[in-house]
């Protein structure tokens, strides 16, 4: 029997179930000193609530390996723009780091199976539901990061947006016609009831709104508003509930993390696994944080109604499943299959996480 093989037989743990699995890309057993520092990218700042997970993860990782694992933070893009992020960590710039998606159009179709809209918008469910589906390394989400020479360690999902805007929206049709900056593939859906989407950088989303150049800001989780000081230019914050706002995830290259020893592999697995949890936490209270501004510059919190929501589901759902599953098939998977495998592990997740509620509903409901 291969050592490679004696390893799995006495895994117990999943944790140490995905530790294993991903050593088969290589890894190497503990030395007399193995210490490493690997140097981490990020696109937005610590003071954020991405920012402030992230660096959870890095102090544990941190704390659990006794120092013998540091990082070099680079936070607000000082190292590497999103746009150069997958770039930069299969060049050897950064070894650690958020990959998004939405950024690489068409390059991680079966991630997106997370930005669906009307799916869910339970973020920490669908965070736990994408590392369990990406746990093996023969799953075709795997496969697809390892197309790219990466592994995803563990997925940032964005709760929920608020749809940010100067003019109420209380039914589907009041969003006719609108300007809204939006990249996500869940927000295609409102094309469907004549919504104009615009595709902003995060750093252009604030100058836009005030310049008048987009009519709303979608796709940002609610709990950034507060931070952006998105309620110096926006009046209404609606939750339109299509869904959570983004799906990412952080990754290191193939190469990297063959070069860590099991023990460390381990540790990272086992800190990555505490992350659906996490994300539950900081969101409540960075979107009370955002809500506490809103309120505090008079803006109002909305939640549209079921019915209003179900003629922009009726309108667009279908047509927006319809261009997913192209793109996935265009690859060579199994479309349905694995949604219905997304599903399937998608409800487990959600009965796991059973108190969630959006942002702004908590928001509306405080008064």
């Amino acid at each position: 029997m291969s050592r490679l093989n004696k390893l799995r037989t006495t895994a117990t743990a999943a944790a140490a179930t995905m530790a294993l699995t991903l050593a088969a890309c290589g890894g190497s057993s503990g030395t007399a000193d193995d210490s490493r520092t690997l140097t981490f990218t990020m696109m937005v700042g610590e003071q954020t609530a991405i920012g402030e997970l992230w660096a959870w993860w890095l102090d544990e990782i941190e704390d659990r390996t006794d120092g013998e694992l540091t990082f070099d933070r680079f936070w607000d893009a000082t190292l590497l723009k999103s746009s150069e992020t997958m770039q930069g960590l299969n060049d050897g710039r950064a070894d650690i780091g958020q990959v998004l998606p939405t950024v690489y159009a068409g390059q991680f179709p079966l991630t997106s199976v997370g930005e669906l809209p009307f799916e869910t918008s339970n973020a920490a469910a669908i965070a736990q539901t994408l590392g369990t589906m990406g746990r093996d390394e023969g799953s075709a989400l795997a496969k697809e990061w390892a197309g790219h020479s990466l592994i995803p360690l563990a997925w940032s999902v964005g709760a929920s947006s608020a749809l940010a805007t100067n003019e109420p929206i209380e039914k589907a049709s009041d969003l006719k016609g609108m300007r809204l900056r939006a990249n996500d593939r869940g927000s295609r859906v409102l094309e469907s009831i004549g919504v104009n989407l615009i595709n902003i950088e995060l750093a252009e989303i604030y100058g836009s709104m005030e310049r008048g150049l987009v009519d709303g800001i979608y796709g940002i989780p609610f709990s950034f508003s507060g931070p952006l000081k998105y309620p110096e230019v926006a009046d209404y914050f609606t939750d339109l509930g299509l869904g959570v706002s983004t799906v990412n995830g952080l990754a290191i290259n193939q190469d990297t993390w063959s070069t860590l020893t099991e023990e460390q592999q381990q540790v990272i697995t086992e800190v990555s696994a505490g992350v659906p949890a996490k994300i539950a936490e900081i969101e409540q209270r960075w979107e009370e944080d955002s809500c506490a501004a809103v309120k505090e510059a008079g803006d109002s919190v909305f939640v549209l109604p079921e019915e209003e929501s179900a003629k922009i589901e009726a309108a667009g759902k279908e047509k927006v499943f319809d261009a997913w599953e192209q793109e996935v098939e265009g690859g060579g998977n199994d479309a349905q299959g694995f949604y219905d495998e997304y599903r399937t592990a998608l409800e487990v997740a959600v009965a796991d996480h059973p108190t969630f509620q959006t942002g702004v509903q908590r928001c509306a409901e405080a008064g």
